[in-house]
This record gives structure tokens, C-alpha cells and sequence, in this order.
């Protein structure tokens, strides 16, 4: 699955594969793969990706399962807006998340199906 806002948020910064690579410590070809979705990116790259480009995890994140990481820590500023920023996302996240089970539901008993024929 191609990392579409991972690409954007690096053009957006003006950067290379060849630049984030290096700043990873990998080649550039390596990363490539990691952005056109063959290569599975770790959680911590996610997290220096995040910090390389100057964002945060949520604004490049994209699983590759269709399930999402969240960030569990608190914020050391807790207003309403944040909070509600927060938890926003945590239903949006919810929703895709049942989204893909329902999917997977229909798929398998569609798939037993053929087998009580």
C-alpha cells in the first residue's frame, strides 16, 4: 500500500528519498520501498520519520493493514481542543477499524458459503 502522505509531507518539506534515507541510515532504495509499501515501516521509523519531517505521527501515518497505532500518552497541556482533537481521531480510527472487520466478516461467510453448497 503506497504511503501517500508520507510522500506529500516529503515534498511538501522539500526533501529527497536519497535525503531521508541517509537521515534513517539506509539507502535510498530501501526507503523507496518502505514508501511504495513493499517494505513494512517500524514503529520507530514512523516515529523519526515523524520527527524528520517536522509533524507529527498522525499527519504521515498510514497502516498497513487498515488498522491505526495510536499514542497513548498523555499531553502535558490538556485543553478541550486537544481533547477533542483527540478524540476525534481515536473514533475515526474506531470506525475504519469495524469498517475492515465488517468487510472481513462478509468476505469469510461468503467463503463458507461455498463450502455448505
Amino acid at each position: 500500500m503506497i504511503k501517500q502522505k508520507l510522500i506529500t509531507k516529503r515534498i511538501e518539506k522539500n526533501k529527497t528519498q536519497e535525503e531521508i534515507a541517509h537521515l534513517l541510515g539506509m539507502t535510498q532504495s530501501q526507503y523507496s520501498r518502505r514508501e511504495s509499501g513493499i517494505t513494512k515501516i517500524t514503529k520507530s521509523e514512523w516515529d523519526s520519520l515523524a520527527k524528520i519531517l517536522g509533524t507529527n505521527m498522525e499527519a504521515i501515518y498510514e497502516p498497513e493493514d487498515g488498522i491505526y497505532i495510536l499514542n497513548n500518552e498523555k499531553s502535558t497541556s490538556n485543553t478541550n481542543s486537544q481533547n477533542t482533537d483527540y478524540n476525534n481521531f481515536t473514533l475515526d480510527v474506531m470506525k475504519k477499524y469495524i469498517e475492515k472487520l465488517e468487510y472481513e466478516n462478509r468476505y469469510l461467510k461468503s467463503q463458507l458459503e461455498k463450502f455448505s453448497l
